[in-house]
């Protein structure tokens, strides 16, 4: 729609309910409070309606619009093919992904899942997991070449590691494990960056060192374009997690999707 079709749109709202919902400047923008209020409400009467067409059509196709957002890497190198392949079973699903490395608002940001790793702290969402894979310290070959091999996760101090950057905070800490015992090193480096996969670029660039799941590095692993170090101190799961919201129930196409990606890592 053109925003002159929006502005009306939204001017014959206000007036129907005799409220303002936006406040508009010439540089942004923003929800009244009550502007607000009426969002959440009518979203969850949207919501409501979605859920009576799901339970009356339980036994028909899916439709409609999946949004869901997943980590970087992931996102790039795993989920491409998953999505081809339900689109194809499930012609009239459409899909909007959102990749990202960071924390997002699910309700907010209207997000039906995430695919995050970590275990669930947040009471108000559910959460299955995916899959678990081992995460691993590597370099490519010509970084180990000029730097030299480290034996000991705490030789890391003396490399020049990559860093993901997260919101309020950076993931400057590498945890291992040595003798059934968990300990924390904490990195630097001259690169941070909240997209992993720049990260993992730079990496098999020369630049430093990174940590990365090893489905996220599988490819370049066999191809030898990164080589992995201190094997022994990182073999402790890590989670991935498909998170949802837990206060109201999903619709059947988002639960069918999920259940598709863990089918299809199973593999």
């Amino acid at each position: 729609m053109a925003p002159s079709a929006v502005t009306q749109a939204l001017q014959k709202l206000e007036q129907y309910v005799g409220v303002t919902l936006i406040m508009r400047t010439t540089r942004r923008m923003y929800f009244t409070p009550k502007g607000e209020q009426f969002l959440y409400h009518c979203r969850s009467i949207l919501g409501k309606i979605e859920e009576a067409l799901d339970h009356v059509n339980q036994n028909g196709p899916l439709r409609g619009t999946i949004r869901f957002t997943a980590t970087n890497d992931f996102g790039r190198t795993r989920l491409p093919l998953i999505i081809d392949e339900f689109l194809e079973l499930h012609p009239q699903i459409k899909v909007d992904l959102h990749l990202s490395d960071g924390v997002v608002d699910l309700i907010g940001e209207r997000f039906d899942f995430a695919i995050r790793t970590g275990p669930l702290v947040d009471s108000e969402f559910k959460a299955r997991r995916l899959m678990s894979q081992k995460r691993y310290v590597c370099a490519a070959p010509i970084y180990w070449a000029n730097n030299g091999k480290p034996t000991h996760p705490r030789e890391l101090l003396q490399h020049n590691c990559l860093v993901l950057a997260r919101p309020n905070a950076s993931q400057s800490e590498w945890h291992f494990i040595e003798q059934g015992k968990s300990f924390a090193v904490k990195i630097s480096g001259n690169r941070l960056a909240n997209d992993g996969g720049v990260l993992r670029q730079w990496a098999i660039n020369g630049a430093g060192v990174v940590v990365k799941g090893e489905f996220d590095i599988e490819e370049d692993l066999k191809a030898g374009r990164l080589e992995c170090m201190l094997t022994s101190f990182t073999h402790q799961l890590i989670n991935l997690y498909a998170v949802y919201p837990g206060h109201r129930p999903s619709p059947n196409r988002v639960l069918a999707m999920i259940d598709f990606i863990v089918d299809r890592l199973k593999v």
